[in-house]
Formats: structure tokens, sequence, C-alpha cells
């Protein structure tokens, strides 16, 4: 019982964090909803380029090309994709091809970082974009970069339905909420893999180095490490992104995801001492993080242990604070009106799912095929 005990105070501290994070973002506001911080800027970069990794995605590609088709766009296949390769050459973007496929879309980025190094530096800023996402209007023209930052985080919009609802929320209540925290006491946010933009030498850096399946927090870990700050790209520049539409797809980004979350841990454990050292209250909320997320798990985990530990008599009192951090987490995303009840409910099954799939996650590469 000690044991899980342990286990559940971990992701009970990171709600205690989350809730830190919420109170500061909504402190350090300004009228227009937006932290000071994201104020301070340099004139926005004017030779972008675009990076669309995929692999097998044929078709799909076509949406997120053609959003993106007035800006100097890379198509980075990993493995041979005659359809995908029709479609960027119809659409006027480059291609390039990574022959040996695999095993991840961190050795994708890595390849290109090395092979194509020179293009990459003739840029000011190179933008990453999942299979699936599209930039909004005006995007590049309303993108913030702060002067001290090396890599800046565009705020995400989901679009879907059912489990994609939820799935959607999550992700606004990490960035609106958590992101604006983290921003206004001078911590990195979260890079989320799909519009996330690296100054050139910023990403030829940190590319060659990402060995996990979860490369947006790997490269957040590197950059916490290496002295380097990630900021939002402002409420205005917007990547709109195409969330899971069945309960099947959301848990086979799941599965990955999760398994990715821990093998930071492993792979990445000399890196968290270095930003330990650097930032020790940032990379300290970052350990907990690992570990509450996600809440779909981690909320119905410590109810469980909660109630097990207070009809025992024996842990009453820690018990009872574990089941207070999971009854918040709730009611603050439900108080949020970002979701449903019953679309959180599916995201809840999806998680559930994944830790079943978390196996054939090991051979999977970037994202579920959309159905």
């Amino acid at each position: 019982m000690l044991i899980l005990l342990a286990l559940a105070v971990l992701p009970a501290i990171d709600s205690l964090i989350r809730l830190m994070l919420l109170v500061v973002s909504r402190g350090h506001r300004r009228d227009d909803g937006v932290p000071a911080r994201e104020d301070a800027g340099v004139p926005r970069p004017f030779r972008w380029l675009v990076v669309v990794p995929s692999r097998d995605e044929g078709e799909a590609v076509r949406k997120t090309l053609e959003s993106v088709r007035d800006v100097p766009t890379l198509l980075l296949l990993d493995g041979e994709d005659v359809a995908a390769q029709r479609v960027a050459e119809e659409l006027g973007a480059a291609v390039v091809v990574k022959e040996s496929r695999g095993p991840t879309k961190a050795a994708a980025l890595a390849w290109l970082a090395e092979t194509q190094r020179d293009r990459l530096l003739a840029t000011d800023a190179v933008l990453l974009l999942d299979v699936g996402s599209t930039v909004g209007e005006r995007f590049f023209e309303n993108l913030h970069w702060p002067a001290e930052c090396d890599a800046v985080q565009a705020r995400l919009s989901g679009v879907g339905s059912g489990v994609g609802v939820a799935v959607a929320a999550s992700e606004t209540h990490a960035q609106l909420d958590e992101d604006r925290g983290r921003q206004s006491l001078g911590w990195s946010v979260r890079l989320r893999g799909t519009g996330s933009a690296f100054r050139p030498a910023t990403f030829i850096a940190i590319s060659p180095r990402l060995r996990t399946r979860v490369e947006d927090l790997e490269a957040t870990l590197l950059m916490i490490a290496r002295g380097q700050r990630v900021a939002l790209g402002g409420p205005e520049a917007v990547v709109i992104d195409e969330k899971p539409l069945t309960v099947y797809w959301a848990a086979s980004q799941r599965a990955r995801w999760l398994l990715g979350r821990y093998e930071v841990l492993f792979k990445r454990a000399g890196e968290l001492g270095r930003a330990v050292v650097r930032r020790p209250a940032e990379t300290t909320a970052l350990f907990f993080e690992i570990f509450g997320r996600p809440l779909s798990l981690t909320i119905p985990f410590r109810v469980i242990v909660a109630a097990v530990g207070i009809l025992s008599g024996r842990f009453v009192i820690i018990a009872s604070a574990i089941l207070a951090t999971a009854v918040l987490d709730v009611v603050t995303l439900l108080a949020s009106g970002r979701t449903t009840a019953s679309a959180a409910m599916r995201l809840m099954m999806a998680w559930g799912l994944a830790v079943l799939m978390a196996p054939r996650a090991l051979f999977r590469w970037m994202r579920a095929k959309r159905l």
C-alpha cells in the first residue's frame, strides 16, 4: 500500500504545480489575455522553411502543403512515397527522402539536420508541421518571437469530434493555462511536435540528439539543459491540428506518448541532471509532469488508491490529500467549459486502450493512420 501511495503522490504534486501555473497565468494577463512576457520580441523571421515530416501518408499531405504553399516548404519523406511526392511537386514543395526508414520521427529530423545543413542555415526559422496540421490565416505575420528565445510554439487549435473534443480541450488547457503560467515565470513552454518553430542553428544542434518517441518533450528538455528558452508564439498565430475521431486512433497515438514519456527519464537522465543545475524549479516541475500525465489515467489511479487508503484507516490524511487533488483536477477541467463529461470519458477509454497497445507502439513511427 505504501508503494501505491508513493506512486499516487507524484501526480498529486503535479496537480498542485498545475494549479500554481493556472493562478500565475491568470495574474499576469493583460486585458486581451496575453501574458506580458509575450510582448518583448524581435522583428519576425522573414525567410521561413516549413518542414513536413511524413511516412506513408500519400494524398493526406495535400491539405497541409496547400496551407503553406506561399512559403518555402520541404516535405521530409521517411522512405519512398510516390503519391506524397507527386502532391508536393504539384504544389511546388521541395522533397527530400530518407531512404532508410525509421525508426522514429526523431530519427527523420536528425537525418534532415545532418544532410540539409546548408539549406536550413539559409533560413531565419524552421517550422515543423505534422501531416494533418494547417496554418491559420496570416500565421507568419502574426507569430511573436521574443528576442531571448531560440524557439517558439504556436497555439494549437484542435478540430475533431467525439474523443477529439476532449483531446483538443486538454491541449487548449495545457497551452492557455499551463504554458502561459510557465512563460510568466520565465520558464520554457512545451514544444508540441507540430507548430514548433526553431532558429536554424538550434534545430541543427538539437535534432541529431533526439532519441525517444516523444521528440517534442525531449527537445524541450534538451533546450532547458542548454540554458535556452521556448516561448509562446502569441494568440493569433494558430495551427489548426486534426484530432483523432475514434477511440482507437486516439489510443494508437497515446500508446506511443505513454512509452515515450518514461523513455525520456531513462535516456535523458544526464540532461535532466544538467537542467536541474541550470533551472531547478522548472526541471523539478517537468519531472513531476512526466508522472502526472495523462490525467485520464492518473485521476482514476489517485481516486482508487485514495479510496483504499481511507478505507484501510491507516493512511487517511495522505489518502485524503491525494483524493483532493484528483477532485481539483476534475473540477478545473470541467469548469473550463472546453470539454464535456462524455468526451472526457471517451478520452479515458482511449488511454486505457493505449496501455494495452503499448507493446505495439514500440514499432510505430509518428502517428496513427487516419481512418
